[in-house]
């Protein structure tokens, strides 16, 4: 079958897709549409891949004036935000069908942030002035990168050279500016950006600050060959204000990332390609408070190579190996630590039309480590096009967690014997053409984990878990200048080892993106995010408690106006000043208000 994705510029744009005709017999489908590399490292179409996957385009980010990635995460299926402190210069964690942040891995371009990262990657450290596009992989596909249990958010960056300028403020003293300059040559692009992001904070000690640079240099060769060096570094310095009854009013964070990668790939013809990959990842995370400092600083190199065949059938065969190296230094007052590892890993993908409107999705990947040895991830999936305005897709695999150095190596609290997390997961979706240019969709998924860890001092494989839910969403365009994004999703958590509800996990969410767009150069969204009450962990009490944080609603509001190649964006988040915690003891920000200026040179 052939599929159009259709356009609509909504948060959930990717999935919006519409059969326009079909495919010759036995001939593999042409689709047409959002391109993405997660679901199989290799660029495919959303609708081939069995996949749950969404794409959040460049111009979605910007035109809902999403500063950071943590914010454009809020509306999506299920996917739910854990944020610890209001705004650029708080905490912000995802978690995908109830997983723990520690459990999903997020990647730049393909370099995974995870490798350094012990607690989980705060989403608020990455901005998103240089993206391309967000790509976020739900459950049991994540198998193929090994170490990502509940998924996978991948941030791919911006290769064109066009330059661009923005700057803008709002409530709490907030302000950004940025600026991304380049070049192009017949044999190459060069491209120079930079961004400054700061506020003063919704709370005492909450002020914030962060500088962001990149560069990347693209030489083509003769032929299909490609050489692409990419560079950037980010930057924060913040206040701590903690808990709302443990407040902290001088503790300070310092953080930075850098990351450089040199690629050198050679595409052939029928999507055949290789590319191999060398990439370095340090980061520093500094806290300084009365009495105590700490300073974690880790370092990655990796490197892979991958290889896509296509095949005389029509099959594609994409499979690769990966070395990776990490060195991690804890300093603190009471303690100190290093710790290192080599892992090395292969994988590999096949995907096959087996009849003229089924597609089947086999892979699997091994992982070698020194610690916990080796770990084989299976995964299965299919797409199915029942008739030209409905598709079935699917698929189970089993994925991994890997312990972190502070849980193997931490003086007095580690446990050096400990197993990755193991999870088997499984999900089935149908999606729908309701009319031309409006699609619905209904997904379930389930997942089992074992092998999970627990406790603090001495951490140990003793945790179980169940997670199941259900996802509906409807997309697109529903009639004249009106457009929609909405979803709903219900998940209910079961720790087996207590019998009590997973933490943290809300068992309904719902999101709403309305649009009325009445000419191209001028928009009006509403926004509205709904989480219902869930259980969490209340800190002020020892032994910490079980208590239940209330649910909440917000409601926004976007407005922007293009003139010529300048555009005017102005916006209200938290429009009705509700009170709500996501994190016991981390209120949310009340009623907040921006305005961003854009310019095309």
């Amino acid at each position: 079958m052939l599929l159009r994705a259709l356009p609509t510029g909504l948060v959930a744009v990717g999935l919006l897709v519409s059969l326009a005709g079909p495919a010759a017999l036995g001939q593999v489908p042409t689709f047409e549409g959002e391109e993405v590399v997660v679901p199989g490292r290799r660029p495919q179409l959303v609708p081939t891949t069995p996949a749950y996957v969404t794409v959040i385009p460049a111009e979605e980010l910007r035109r809902m004036g999403f500063l950071t990635l943590g914010e454009a995460l809020a509306f999506l299926a299920e996917v739910s935000l854990r944020t610890a402190g209001a705004g650029p210069g708080g905490l912000t964690q995802a978690s995908i069908r109830g997983s723990s942040p520690q459990q999903v891995l997020v990647l730049i371009d393909g370099i995974p942030l995870n490798s350094t990262a012990q607690f989980g990657v705060n989403l608020s450290t990455i901005a998103l002035e240089d993206v391309e596009r967000v790509e976020v992989l739900r459950g049991p596909y994540s198998a193929i990168y090994g170490n990502a249990l509940g998924g996978v958010i991948q941030v791919v960056t911006r290769a064109d050279a066009r330059p661009q300028a923005s700057a803008g403020g709002g409530s709490y003293g907030t302000a950004h500016a940025a600026m991304r300059v380049g070049h192009t040559w017949r044999g190459g692009i060069f491209t120079l950006g930079g961004q400054f992001l700061g506020t003063a904070g919704d709370r005492p000690n909450s002020a914030a600050s962060r500088w962001t640079g990149s560069a990347r240099l693209v030489l083509n060769g003769s032929g299909p060959r490609s050489l692409t060096l990419t560079v950037s570094h980010t930057a924060g310095l913040s206040g701590l204000p903690g808990p709302t009854f443990f407040p902290s009013p001088t503790d300070r964070l310092t953080d930075q990332r850098t990351i450089a990668s040199l690629i050198l790939a050679e595409r052939g013809a029928g999507g055949e390609s290789t590319e191999a990959r060398v990439w370095w990842l340090g980061d520093r995370l500094s806290f300084t408070s009365p009495g105590f400092a700490s300073d974690d600083r880790g370092s990655a190199f990796g490197g892979a190579w991958q290889r896509v065949h296509g095949l005389s059938d029509g099959a594609v065969l994409t499979w690769g190996v990966e070395l990776e190296q990490v060195r991690f230094v804890s300093t603190s007052t009471f303690s100190n630590f290093q710790a290192q590892a080599t892992t090395a890993a292969g994988y590999a993908q096949y995907d096959v039309l087996l009849r003229p409107r089924t597609l089947l999705g086999v892979g699997v990947r091994y992982d070698s480590h020194p610690g916990y040895g080796g770990q084989v991830n299976p995964r299965l999936g299919f797409v199915h096009f029942i008739n030209e305005g409905v598709r079935l897709r699917g698929g189970m695999g089993r994925a991994f967690r890997a312990p972190t150095f502070f849980e193997l190596a931490f003086p007095g609290c580690s446990n050096p014997a400990l197993r990755p997390e193991q999870a088997w997961a499984a999900d089935l979706g149908v999606e729908a053409a309701v009319r031309p240019g409006l699609v619905a969709r209904l997904n379930g998924f389930y997942t089992d984990a074992r092998d999970l860890i627990v406790g603090g001092c001495l951490p140990m494989n003793v945790g179980s878990a169940r997670i199941a839910g259900l996802s509906a969403e409807v997309v697109g365009r529903l009639g004249g200048p009106w457009l929609v994004s909405g979803n709903v999703t219900w998940s209910s958590g079961l720790d087996r080892g207590t019998g009590l509800s997973l933490l943290r996990l809300p068992a309904w969410q719902a999101n709403l993106i309305l649009r009325y767009a009445p000419r191209p150069d001028a928009n009006l969204s509403l926004l509205v995010n709904y989480v219902s009450a869930r259980e969490d962990l209340d800190t002020s009490t020892f032994p910490a408690t079980r208590v239940t944080l209330a649910g909440y609603a917000t409601v926004g509001l976007r407005y922007e106006q293009k003139v010529g190649d300048r555009v005017i964006r102005a916006g209200v988040d938290n429009l009705l000043d509700a009170r709500y915690e996501t994190l016991r003891g981390f209120p949310g920000a009340g009623r907040t208000f921006f305005v961003q200026l854009g310019s095309t040179f």
